[in-house]
């Protein structure tokens, strides 16, 4: 079985690095349904590659601010990987890939015992031809990391359910620790998991009471300090950042959405688009499913339980992402494979073969949004223009106008960055962003021109959130009107921009030089270059 494990997390392994070594970072859709891009993953590795550089190895930060929104287990084993690998994308990536290769294992050893090795060959042919499953694997993302340690946790309750060795109890503690570490309360998943399990069990095949408290004390233990020690020394940032903003504004308010669809069919649409295989399998699978259900078998309760955590967790979070279906694929994949009507030696062969031939079917459509996209590239527009500009290696500042790049400038090793924004109107307190205007990291177009007098009075503002620099100050500027951009490129010549095309006539004026990069993006150079002191720490080409 060891060897078996082996063998399925290395080809896992291999095909993640495959596309994590050609894929650009923030350079593939997490939803290819409505183009939303992996943003975040410019954002987590720039922390990592700062952490990996700088050090403040308990403290994140971003731009050179505190990032608090999540914990930092992404961020660390991130950060580890490219100060032993070099800084890459697929040095960054490799440890999400890594676990998720390894889950992956697990979840083959799984299907194996409920249904045979032919199962289990199907679970894994079912996951690696999934576009959300190796998309989110194989990413600098929590998602994948997440997804590992809760299968982990599952598979520990699964081979023990009475949770009464060591290996079992300090595996499902240690799984849900890492889970929280890495996604805050999205880590309580494995937990609320077992609240149900031992509810819905039989007493003969549940652990008791007094076992479940002690792997919860013991998961909360391992993970706890890292929440006191930030509370402790940044209480201001992290209970307005992590429990204000992330937590009680993204998960219980009413934030902005990327679309306008209701909960339940946003993400039945996603699935549906991005794996109608998977779905079909285990629709077909629900029958034999059901009837075990109701004989309450363990592993049937335990599964019944891992799905309905989910949806429930899923459809009540109000924020709505297309990642947040990750932990269900697993499910369906194990409910497809184990309980399938295909998944018997009668019809193993036959749809092993059909499911291989889907798989290069999905290869060979990389565009569609259940295509499997091992091209490599990227999906950013502006990503070819910036490798390009970091390629000349100047030293003036760039800003990038209207977060045009999705922040994929923000990893690379730009001499001065900086983000502007045309805003219509300047917006009010919002309960899901930081006070960032009033701390000088969002500034005008006015302060900006002004900074040199502001600075000693945001530098004392973010020493009294506990944060005692000087470089997140004016990291993002605000404009109002094309006039006000314009404005600000014309008071800042030796500076150059990027900026998206629709505000080519707006800066016809520019002291800058112009430089058509795409149809989409033109850079404004400076018609005085500053050379670097120093060659860039790390590769362009991120």
């Amino acid at each position: 079985m060891l060897r078996a494990l082996c063998i399925v997390a290395l080809l896992a392994l291999a095909l993640l690095l495959w596309r994590a070594g050609g894929t650009s970072l923030a350079g593939d859709y997490i939803d290819p349904v409505s183009h939303i891009t992996g943003q975040d993953e410019a954002l987590y590795a720039h922390s990592a590659i700062a952490m990996a550089r700088e050090g403040h190895w308990l403290t994140p930060r971003f731009m050179g601010r505190y990032a608090l929104y999540k914990p930092p287990m992404l961020i660390w084993s991130a950060a580890l990987s490219a100060r032993a690998f070099g800084i890459a994308p697929w040095s960054l990536r490799l440890p999400i890939a890594l676990m998720a290769a390894l889950s992956l294992g697990l979840l083959f050893l799984w299907a194996a015992e409920l249904s045979g090795f032919s199962a289990g060959a199907m679970l894994v042919v079912l996951l690696l031809s999934n576009h959300l499953w190796l998309t989110l694997a194989g990413l600098c993302l929590t998602d994948g990391l997440l997804l590992a340690f809760c299968i982990g946790a599952f598979y520990a309750l699964f081979s023990d359910p009475w949770l009464e060795s060591r290996a079992g109890l300090g595996g499902f503690s240690a799984c849900v620790a890492g889970a929280i570490l890495t996604k805050g309360i999205a880590g309580f998943l494995p937990l609320i998991v077992l609240g149900c399990y031992w509810l819905a069990a039989r007493p003969k095949e549940r652990p008791t009471f007094l076992r479940i408290t002690l792997a919860a004390l013991l998961a909360f233990a391992l993970a706890a300090p890292w929440f006191l020690y930030q509370y402790a020394v940044h209480p201001r940032w992290f209970w307005t950042e992590h429990i204000a903003v992330e937590i009680l504004g993204y998960g219980g308010g009413a934030p902005p959405q990327t679309s306008q669809e209701n909960q339940a069919l946003f993400y039945f649409m996603r699935l549906a688009a991005t794996d109608p295989l998977l779905l079909a399998a285990s629709c077909l699978a629900l029958p034999a499913f059901f009837r075990a259900l109701r004989r309450r078998t363990g592993a049937a309760v335990l599964l019944a339980c891992w799905l309905g955590a989910v949806l429930l967790t899923t459809l009540a979070w109000q924020y709505r992402n297309a990642s947040y279906l990750l932990p269900l694929i697993p499910a369906l994949a194990v409910l497809a494979a184990g309980w399938g009507p295909f998944s018997t030696p009668r019809y193993s062969r036959w749809m092993l073969l059909g499911l291989g031939a889907f798989f290069f079917v999905k290869i060979s459509l990389p565009q569609a949004p259940w295509g499997l996209n091992f091209e490599g590239g990227t999906v950013q527009p502006a990503a070819p223009a910036l490798v390009s500009y970091c390629e000349q290696a100047r030293g003036n500042p760039l800003i990038v106008v209207d977060l045009a790049d999705d922040l994929y400038a923000a990893t690379l090793p730009l001499a001065r960055l900086r983000y502007a924004a045309v805003v219509p109107a300047a917006a009010g307190a919002s309960p899901y962003a930081m006070p960032f205007e009033t701390l000088g990291i969002t500034v005008t177009g006015e302060q900006f021109r002004d900074l040199a007098a502001l600075t000693p009075a945001y530098r004392t503002r973010l020493r009294e959130w506990s944060l005692d620099s000087e470089a997140p100050i004016a990291t993002l500027i605000t404009v109002r009107t094309a006039a006000e951009l314009a404005a600000l490129a014309a008071a800042h010549a030796n500076t150059d921009f990027l900026v998206p095309a629709t505000y080519r006539n707006a800066l016809q004026a520019a002291p800058q030089e112009y430089v058509g990069a795409s149809l989409n993006y033109f850079l404004l150079l400076s018609r005085v270059a500053v050379p670097r002191l120093t060659r860039p720490a790390w590769t362009c080409k991120m």
